[in-house]
């Protein structure tokens, strides 16, 4: 009896966990239309999609399913769609922070990001 009231548990928490987020969700329009905000709202959709992806291929690979392969190569292919969105925002901290300081000649790219 313990056993099954246990594995009726888990998907009922897990479900009201879920709902007031369901409950509240709205569209919510964009109040700005900059460079950030479309970097931002691209890499959000990105990275959403890089989790998802990454577990669907972990999901394929534990079953031994034959899409596993196919899992991996979509999943590597989102990491290489991420890398223009990836170095625009690195180029971007690295532009804000060397109007904030300034740095000798010496100065490694790393110092300038940190």
């Amino acid at each position: 009896m313990m056993k099954l009231s246990k594995k009726l548990m888990i998907p009922v928490l897990g479900a009201s966990l879920l709902m007031p987020t369901i409950a509240n969700a709205e569209e919510v329009k964009p109040t700005a239309v900059t460079k950030a905000s479309d970097l931002r709202a691209n890499l959000d959709y990105l990275l959403s999609e890089h989790f998802t992806l990454a577990v669907a291929a972990m999901t394929t690979a534990y079953d031994g399913s034959k899409d596993a392969d196919a899992s991996f190569k979509a999943l590597d292919q989102n990491a290489v769609d991420m890398e223009p969105a990836q170095l625009l925002l690195l180029s971007m901290v690295i532009k804000e922070r060397l109007n904030l300081k300034e740095f000798s000649e010496n100065t490694t790219i790393t110092q300038m990001i940190l």
